[in-house]
């Protein structure tokens, strides 16, 4: 995996007391216990952990880490 996709589960199993081994790609919000305003959390935390250019509305529509990962890529974020 990337040092992006490192960081984002980081920043996931950090803010919200998860084991780093159960945040995993394939990993939905609902299988993290991860609700909406968990989301709006998490947007605040890849924006000041990483930068992220991500909003509330795009966070909305993706529903597992991999999806995060892969939006953030698109915007062309890096992590070195």
């Amino acid at each position: 995996m990337s040092a992006l996709y490192d960081s984002v589960v980081e920043v996931i199993a950090t803010r919200f007391g998860l084991i780093r081994d159960t945040v995993t790609a394939d990993a939905t919000f609902d299988d993290l216990g991860l609700d909406s305003l968990s989301q709006i959390e998490l947007v605040t935390a890849l924006r000041k952990r990483l930068g992220a250019d991500i909003d509330d509305e795009e966070m909305a529509e993706l529903s597992s880490v991999g999806e995060v990962v892969a939006a953030l890529e698109a915007k062309g974020l890096t992590v070195a």
